[in-house]
Parts: structure tokens; sequence; C-alpha cells
């Protein structure tokens, strides 16, 4: 067992895959499955390789599920508010035991569905279809959804990012009309994980003060507006969308846990050390062993949290692979001219993150490629990226150096 729970203060109950799971009540769904040992949820689109959630924060594929008839939920995303039916997708058989995973042994390279069987007469078409299943991700919904209904908005500054920087920046900018949008169930981002009463304080602080606070709404769009240093954004909530116009806006998207450089790095319970944080400090236990790899703020903090017995530490450059079929069950680790293996339950991983450029990007900003940081957003020392465009956090990363929230929203007043 790698994760159980106590006594919950406030709790629901949904179904997974026809099993009762409780929740604390608006905790993600990925949390309370987690915490119900329920490491496996879902299966890579071509391999059907078993995947697991690793960041929980809405950047990669191992906890995706159909919730409620709808499919590719990122259940990290979704908060529980009790009844919802949550299944596992692209699986032939259960979760547990997907006949699809035979095409990882019969194709261990890759189903290269383009070439395969091209061209055979009669072969082609089935060749494809399969691929198609194969490649699936869940089927569509049985009814289309209602369309949301839309509402405008203008402000002087949009923020994306509900985490550090994000928050930071709101707390300069006393006086201007701010809207904060954050996709996450709850703001903090990674500074609740680290210091979870000043995030709450920051927070309670923000709402005074009249900020518009967006938490678990999504910028699926954000576009220049023609003639000006204006953005247009599209912001998706649950029960709305908002066509937002802002003045200037801030980016504190953050940044990507990097993928962990060994074998066997998507294993369910192969964590970054960031999302672990996260788990604990939301109350689940870790039972099982835990192997920390790597060197940072996070893995401080959970070397702090887990007592030395239960906790191997490895550097990020001796670790082999992970080994395991459903889940991870062992770490393969150089020490010294010998490798040794330890049975452990999880793997948490602190690693240079990459900074998430996405948004910027679609506004016009330049990403180059630093050997030392991988790609970077180039900004000035204010932070400006764009026209309109500020960076402030992980995501400003720039030669090693990185600006905060507070200075990147001062030089914005001053350039407004």
């Amino acid at each position: 067992m790698a994760f159980a729970r106590g006594n919950l203060t406030h709790p629901v109950a949904f179904e997974h895959d026809g099993e009762t799971v409780l929740a604390e009540r608006g905790e993600p769904l990925a949390v309370a499955l987690l915490a119900a040992d329920r490491l496996l949820l879902a299966r890579s689109p071509k391999l059907h390789r078993p995947r697991g959630p690793s960041c929980l924060r809405g950047a990669c594929d191992g906890c995706l599920a159909r919730v409620d008839g709808v499919p590719n939920v990122m259940t990290c995303l979704r908060p529980a508010r009790g009844g919802e039916q949550v299944e596992t997708q692209n699986v032939l058989g259960s979760r547990g035991a997907d006949l699809l995973r035979a095409a990882d042994f019969l194709f261990p390279h890759g189903v290269d569905h383009h070439r395969l069987m091209a061209g055979v007469r009669g072969l082609g078409a089935v060749t494809q279809a399969f691929a198609r299943r194969v490649a699936g991700l869940g089927r569509l919904p049985e009814e289309a959804a209602a369309a949301l209904p839309v509402e405008h908005l203008e402000v002087d500054v949009l923020i994306v990012g509900g985490g550090r920087a994000g928050l930071g920046a709101a707390r300069q900018l006393e006086g201007r009309r701010v809207a904060l949008v954050d996709d996450g169930v709850r703001l903090g981002g990674s500074l609740a994980a680290l210091q979870p009463a000043r995030a709450a304080e920051t927070v309670d602080a923000l709402r005074r003060l009249g900020v518009r606070l967006l938490e678990h709404h999504t910028v699926a769009g954000l576009y220049p507006l023609e003639g000006t240093s204006g953005v247009l954004a599209l912001v998706v909530g649950e029960e709305r969308t908002l066509e937002l116009r802002a003045r200037r806006v801030l980016l504190a998207t953050g940044a990507h846990d990097a993928p962990p450089p060994f074998g066997n790095n998507d294993l369910p319970g192969v964590l970054s050390a960031r999302a672990l944080l996260g788990l604990l400090r939301a109350g689940v236990r870790l039972e099982g062993k835990l192997a920390l790899v790597g060197e940072g703020p996070y893995a401080e903090q959970l070397a702090a949290l887990v007592p030395e017995p239960q906790r191997w530490r490895v550097a990020l450059d001796a670790v082999v692979e992970a080994r395991g079929l459903g889940r991870v069950r062992a770490l393969v680790a150089r020490e010294g001219e010998r490798r040794v293996r330890r049975r452990l339950a999880v793997v948490a991983v602190d690693a240079p993150p990459s900074p998430a450029l996405e948004l910027a990007v679609q506004l016009g900003a330049r990403a180059s490629f630093e050997p030392a940081h991988g790609y970077t957003l180039e900004r000035d020392a204010r932070g400006l990226a764009a026209p309109g465009v500020y960076l402030a956090g992980s995501v400003s990363l720039r030669g090693g150096a990185k600006l905060s929230g507070e200075e990147v929203a001062r030089a914005l007043l001053m350039d407004a």
C-alpha cells in the first residue's frame, strides 16, 4: 500500500468503476483516488501503458478519466462534490487488466499506424480502424454539452496563475481593476504546498482588496487586440465563459515538472516531489516506503515530513530505472560501482522544472534554448516579453534568474 487516509472533515462519496470512494468535499478527485490507494487511473493512448497522476497540476495525462459521461477529464482539476461517476477509459477489459496492453508487447517501439499495412488491399482499412481504437482517449459523450452563458469583463490587469508570483503581483496592484485566473481547484499553487498558511493569508487579503479571483477557470486563449497593447482572453469555467479584455497581462503560469530521466519513469506511483508534498498537505498519509530523488525545495520539505527509516534519498543522476507492472514496486540506482535495488511504494522526483511558456508564445513572446535551463522566454529586466505582456515567477526564468511577482507588478505600474 502507498497511501491511506483517516477521518474526513466534510466527506462526500463518488463512484470509481462501480466502487465507492470517499473524498473531502472540494478536493480534486485525483487526490481522493490516490488517498484510496488507486494509483493506476489511466492508460497511455498508443501503447496502453499504465498511467497514474504525476504532477497533479493538469500538465500530464496520468489522471484522465470519464466523469459523468464526459471523456478525458483531468481529475486533478475536478473538485469532488459527491455523486460523480468516474470511469476508466481507453481500455478493453478493466482498469487493472486491459487486453489492449498487448500492443505494448507486440510493438515495443511504438505503432507506426501511418505505414503499418499501408497499401495492402483489404488490410489497410482494418489496420487504420484498429489504430484508432488503440489510440482512442474515450468515446464521445452521448449528448452535446449545453452552451455556457457568456460574460464580458474589462480589467486593467489580467494575472494568469494563482501561485506565489501571481498572488504577490496582485497584492501590489491595489487600486487597479485586477482579475486573477487559475485552473486549480484552489488558489496557492506551489506556495500552498511549501507555505500553506502564507498562501491562505494572501488569498484572504486579496479577497478583502476586491481582486476578482477566478479559481478553477482556464484561460483557453489569449489574443492581442489590434492597434493596442491590450489582450483579449477567453476564460472558461464550469458554469460560464468569460470574454475578458485587459490593458495588460501578467503571466505567472509557473513551470512544468520535468520528466524523470530514468527508465520506466511513467509507472503509477512515480510523482513529482511537488505533487507528493501537496498530497501530504491535503491530509493523505504515506504508508509505504519512499524514494526521494533529486534536490530542491520540495525534496527538502518532504525530507522533513517523512521520517528517515521510511525514505531513501537518491541523487537524480544515480537512478537507473523504476520497476513494476501496474505500479512502481522498486527502484534501481547506482551506489558507487554497484547497482542496488530497493522495494518501495512511491518515487518522488525533484528535478529542474521547465517554464510553462505556452500562453506567452501565443501572445508573441519568443522562446530560445539555454543549454543549462532548456527553452526559456526572452524578456527584459522588467519582465516585459511582448507588448503589454509581463512574466513573473518560474515562467520568467532567464539565465538562471527569475523575477518575483511584486517587482514585475511595480514595473508594470510604472510602464502604465
